[in-house]
């Protein structure tokens, strides 16, 4: 398993199924994008693996997000938090 920061505080886990294409620079993985401290606050549950898929290497590791990341699909709970405290 690969594992690197794309944000400050998300991480990319990259497992490789198979490296049979690497000449052509594709691998098949399962990728876990987790935003750390979402889940070492307990604010969201670790997410699993993704299916397998083909993957060009290069890109591995594009995050689109923030600096400060949010969740994988570029948006963040952080708005939300702040709605339910109070005052």
């Amino acid at each position: 398993m690969l594992s690197r920061f794309i944000a400050r505080d998300v991480r990319r886990d990259v497992l490789i199924v198979s490296a049979a294409r690497i000449d052509e620079g594709i691998v098949t993985a399962q990728v876990r994008t987790t935003n750390v401290l979402y889940v070492s606050r307990g604010l969201v549950p670790e997410p699993e693996f993704d299916s397998a898929r083909e993957l060009h290497i290069d890109e591995l590791w594009h995050w689109s997000g923030k600096t400060w990341g949010g969740l994988p699909d570029g948006t963040s709970i952080v708005g939300d938090l702040r709605e339910g405290r109070p005052d």
